[in-house]
């Protein structure tokens, strides 16, 4: 690396977040010289940046779990900002993951180092106030969502829609094969997920003897965390989940990026949901939104069914599964939706936009 390479700090706490943080990073590669550093995961390791801390020592889910880890937060929060500093990068990118990303952001702000968010907060479903944070802490922020560039601007936020990185993911789009039917089970990436969505998910398999299930293992969790599905005999499938999903004929998804790959892929699909009960009384008091689903939030209006909390059942799944195997209905919105997207190279106008922004 040359004394003259620019130098960028980027932080991802989820899955998610690691691989559009990882298709950014590999963007700027190709367009500059750059050293990279952050927190991240696997993928954004193989896109060439120096990870000193896993996104899964990172996420907690749901109101109550954060609260009972506040310290470590804390702790992380400490850290994150030691290593930034003796970085001292000429920029940093944030990838979602807001509740940290903009505590970073604001200290960063104060020591005037230019921070870019990817993956705008979810300002117009809760927590509004956000927006002034955003226009006064950062440089640039790239919604994925279509609607969201208006409301940021509203608010005086530099936001600007380049399309969702999820299409560059996309470009090659898995063919389905003949052969026996699948049922692709997304229970989601968390240990708390699965602990609400398996035994579930489990029922359902039970019920749907003429598909096969698969489930997508998550990297960084084990067999071990899958053990009630290996000892349900169902499959557990790591490493691939778009190419599971493109040979599936139908799948169950918890809430989450997933369900608009699936979307995107053309999948017939139900979304699924399961929290604490004091984490859904808050989420139902708290948060402002007719859909929890990706697809059904670009669409602006159902078009995946949504069974949240007490409506999530197998039985209810069941009922879901029947209308889906006899309409393409879904699939028809589905063709919509990537319209409403834009193209793909979404990762590489977002690198060449913060490289605009360092000049």
């Amino acid at each position: 690396m040359s004394t003259n390479s620019l130098r960028i700090f980027i932080l991802a706490g989820e899955a998610s977040g690691d691989i559009y943080g990882a298709q950014v990073a590999s963007e700027l590669q190709k367009l500059t010289d750059v050293e990279l550093k952050g927190w991240g995961g696997e993928r954004m390791v193989e896109a060439g940046v120096s990870i000193s801390k896993h996104y899964k020592e990172l996420a907690f889910m749901g109101f109550v779990e954060v609260v009972k880890n506040l310290r470590t937060i804390s702790r992380n929060l400490s850290t994150c900002w030691s290593e930034i500093e003796e970085f001292k990068p000429d920029a940093i990118i944030t990838v979602d993951f807001p509740g940290f990303n903009m505590r970073i952001a604001k200290k960063a702000k104060k020591n005037g180092l230019k921070v870019f968010q990817v993956v705008s907060p979810q300002v117009w479903a809760w927590k509004a106030g956000r927006v002034v944070d955003l226009a006064r802490d950062f440089e640039a922020v790239y919604p994925v969502l279509p609607f969201e560039r208006e409301i940021l601007e509203k608010g005086g936020v530099s936001a600007h829609f380049m399309g969702h990185p999820l299409l560059d993911e996309l470009e090659r789009r898995e063919s389905k094969k003949g052969g026996e039917k699948l049922l692709a089970l997304l229970p989601g990436s968390r240990k708390q997920e699965l602990e609400k969505m398996l035994p579930t998910m489990i029922e359902v398999t039970k019920k749907l003897q003429h598909y096969t299930p698969v489930i997508a293992g998550v990297p960084g969790l084990s067999r071990e965390d899958y053990k009630l599905a290996i000892k349900a005999g169902i499959e557990v499938a790591w490493g691939n989940t778009r190419m599971l999903l493109a040979k599936s004929e139908l799948a169950i998804i918890t809430s989450g990026t997933a369900t608009l790959e699936a979307a995107l892929l053309g999948v017939k699909h139900i979304i699924v949901y399961k929290t604490s009960a004091i984490n859904y009384a808050i989420a139902k008091a708290v948060v402002n939104v007719k859909h929890i689903g990706l697809p059904n939030l670009i669409a602006g209006k159902q078009i995946v069914p949504e069974l949240i909390q007490g409506d999530c059942s197998a039985e209810s799944i069941m009922k879901e599964f029947e209308k889906l195997e006899n309409s393409n209905s879904q699939i028809e919105e589905f063709n919509k939706l990537r319209e409403k997207l834009g193209s793909s190279g979404a990762s590489r106008r977002i690198a060449a936009h913060i490289l605009s922004g360092l000049s």
